[in-house]
């Protein structure tokens, strides 16, 4: 069975929003503010859409021989395929990562942070919670393996538990190129997003001419364009000014073309468009980007309530550890309930649609308090590598000078590169290899420890002595 995965942008916690250059005019219904509750509602919204699937989608039953038989419940059903259009939120992720993404840069850089310090802060935050989830529950599966646990399941387990991974290895990517694509977007904004697109269509046509895997360069064109469109919205450019027939008519726009491509014999399935993305998720997300843009001033009315607002923030909070965890939590559930004799009706029957509304209730309950547990070990260990990554670099400055420093940021950039490498590295291969086997389980662990190593380097200042001759 296959669970494809919308995951999104969880993971730029801080919507910090610092005031963009003097050349670049703000919506003037959106003051400077160090957080946007709006964005994060988006998000935490998206979140939740994410969970509900991912749980609707993990079908279990009892065999008659009384084995476990899984699948993927809502895949092949013809009613399920105009869902996937409402429910494909990755693109939104994206972009409301993008809107934070931007903030956050722009006030790293007002503190005079380089941008080698920005992508090696992203790599902590986001290789910690990566190496939690997989050393603990990799670690439990090769001990159940090692227990005489059916190998099958373990492996289909070691599966289901590594697929959202995907969206963690492309975010250490696309989050790495943020200082780059803010810098296009501070003098082409509207030139970079054309760009892209034209770029996403390039692929997909070369890749159904040539029948080749080269549709997967778009792995590193259609989120960095969503994530430009988070920009936009973040400077209340151009798309985000238009007034409301404007926001309209773009909306309809994409929404046609998007119909027109699946004329042509496209596949409507936006899961299915998802791995790897097409031109049809750059226009599902551009529609929602358009939505988003139109519903803005409503959500902002509502989400400027204090209640609401801190209900958002806790979530938020717990967002990392929802989305990495979730999954671990779904199938454990199933385990349990199969292990203790418990139905487990098959899927679509009605017994089984009767028993959903209770299935998501009991992973809801079983998630957040997973979740709000460890999130304040993630941050305890983020901040304590924080303050090793500071205190190097000051350290360092007192003692090399401004001639030092400058070696110090040649250095950084390196290990700003190696770390975000060794992120994704580690993550695809949980993905593609599995936790459940000693070599890949090892091999991902390694790997994203490394990039905490290269994110957190202590340079070795080298002086060389000087020679003084007496006269």
């Amino acid at each position: 069975m296959t669970l494809t995965h919308s995951q999104p942008d969880l993971l730029a916690l801080d919507t910090s929003a610092s005031p963009p250059p003097a050349a670049r005019p703000t919506s003037p219904a959106r003051p400077a503010s160090h957080r946007d509750p709006t964005v994060d509602a988006v998000r935490a919204g998206a979140l939740l859409i994410v969970v509900v699937l991912h749980a609707l989608m993990v079908g279990a039953q009892i065999a008659p021989t009384g084995a476990l038989r899984t699948s993927v419940a809502l895949s092949g059903e013809a009613w399920f395929v105009p869902m996937t259009w409402v429910l494909q939120i990755m693109p939104l992720f994206f972009i409301a990562g993008g809107f934070a993404s931007l903030s956050q840069w722009r006030r790293m850089r007002e503190r005079g942070a380089s941008a080698a310090e920005y992508v090696t802060a992203r790599t902590r935050r986001l290789a910690v919670p990566a190496i939690l989830m997989i050393g603990s529950v990799g670690g439990a599966l090769l001990l159940a393996r090692a227990l005489g646990a059916d190998a099958a399941l373990i492996d289909e387990a070691s599966l289901r538990i590594g697929q959202p991974l995907w969206f963690l290895a492309t975010y250490f990517g696309v989050t790495a190129l943020v200082p780059a694509m803010a810098w296009l977007h501070d003098r082409i904004p509207l030139i970079t997003v054309l760009a892209l697109a034209v770029g996403v269509i390039i692929v997909d046509v070369a890749h159904a001419c040539l029948g080749a895997p080269v549709g997967y360069l778009n792995l590193v064109l259609v989120w960095p364009l969503m994530q430009q469109l988070g920009f936009l919205m973040r400077d209340g450019l151009s798309f985000a000014v238009w007034r409301r027939r404007g926001l309209i008519t773009g909306l309809l726009a994409s929404l046609a073309l998007l119909l027109a491509l699946i004329g042509r014999g496209w596949s409507p399935d936006m899961l299915v468009n998802l791995n790897p993305p097409t031109t049809a998720i750059m226009l599902l997300g551009t529609a929602q980007f358009f939505v988003l843009q139109l519903l803005r001033p409503r959500l902002d009315s509502l989400t400027r309530a204090p209640r609401l607002t801190r209900v958002i923030s806790r979530a938020n909070a717990v967002a990392m550890g929802v989305y990495l965890w979730h999954m671990p939590v779904v199938l454990g559930l199933v385990a349990l309930m199969w292990s203790a004799g418990l139905p487990l009706p098959a899927p679509h029957s009605e017994a089984w649609w009767a028993t959903r509304p209770l299935w998501l209730l009991v992973i809801g309950c079983c998630v957040l308090p997973v979740a709000a547990c460890i999130a304040p070990l993630e941050q305890r260990i983020a901040a304590r590598l924080q303050a090793m990554a500071t205190a190097t670099a000051t350290g360092f400055g007192n003692r090399a000078g401004m001639r030092g420093m400058r070696g110090m940021r040649g250095m950084q950039g390196w290990s700003a590169s190696l770390s975000v490498l060794c992120g994704i590295g580690g993550t695809a291969s949980a993905l593609l290899a599995g936790i459940a086997s000693p070599l890949p389980y090892a091999a991902a662990l390694a790997l994203l420890a490394l990039g905490l190593h290269f994110a957190t380097l202590r340079p070795r200042l080298r002086l060389r002595p000087r020679l003084v001759t007496l006269r």
